[in-house]
């Protein structure tokens, strides 16, 4: 079993939440970043969680700088993996972003299809554009792919593990990724059952609600848990990392 932790960045300059210098939102993210992996983690997400409300599809070139620079500025006391997640769904900024700080891998939101009534409105996805950006990039970077994303609506008729099927057969996913309906929320765990069959072994993921009370029914189904709200001091996704909460959750199922 493969843990992430989620390191949700504070509003980036030119946001409309920014409070803080760059150099105090790379202090910040260090140090959720070494409580996760002095916790136990084998890799992170990072994730530019705190410019709210999101763009849809097309980040600025300032804010693409800047979270490109916080990356390049943050150091890791053991090799581990690291992914990078641009919201609301920008998967080119990300990849950019992957190649120049030298990451592992990049979440996207929404890489094929489409889903509805987002608070940026319909979302569909860009996997013919993403797939000819991957192959052009001087790095291997894989793609992990979320299903019926949380905050999100699909389509009316559509099915979770057609979806899941269609990613990994025809959209370049690498890895695909369950979520609830919102942050922290729990997943539908018949989903998770439908796609476990689909999936092949090692590339599904659970990207929300692991707590302790259902973290050990997940170790036979999931290959990877993302795990961001739980790892958090009091459970407060807009608090630090607590490192305690990180080696707690871990000892459960190692």
């Amino acid at each position: 079993m493969i843990i992430y932790g989620v390191v949700h960045l504070k509003p980036l300059p030119g946001s409309s939440g920014n409070y803080l210098s760059l150099d105090e939102i790379i202090e910040s993210a260090q140090e959720d970043i070494n409580n996760l992996v002095f916790g136990g983690v084998d890799g992170i997400i990072i994730e530019n969680f705190g410019d709210t409300p999101f763009v849809k599809d097309d980040i600025s070139k300032r804010t693409l700088a800047n979270f490109t620079t916080v990356v390049e500025n943050l150091e890791y006391d053991r090799d581990i993996k690291v992914g990078i997640n641009v919201l609301r769904n920008d998967g080119i900024a990300a990849l950019s972003i992957a190649e120049a700080t030298k990451a592992d891998f990049v979440r996207i939101n929404v890489l094929n299809n489409v889903m509805m009534y987002t608070d940026q409105g319909i979302i569909e996805g860009k996997a013919h554009e993403i797939a000819n950006f991957k192959n052009s990039l001087n790095k291997e970077i894989e793609i992990y792919a979320d299903v019926f994303v949380k905050h999100a609506v699909p389509p009316a008729g559509s099915k979770i593990e057609n979806h899941a099927e269609e990613l990994i057969e025809r959209a370049g996913a690498d890895v695909v990724i369950v979520t609830g309906d919102g942050t922290g929320h729990e997943i539908n765990i018949e989903d998770l059952n439908k796609i476990r069959k689909i999936v092949p072994q090692g590339s599904l993921a659970i990207g929300s609600g692991v707590n302790e009370e259902n973290i050990e029914q997940y170790v036979d189904l999931a290959d990877i848990l993302i795990i961001g709200t739980s790892f958090k001091v009091d459970q407060d996704v807009s608090k630090r990392v607590d490192q305690r909460s990180v080696e707690q959750l871990i000892q459960m199922i190692r």
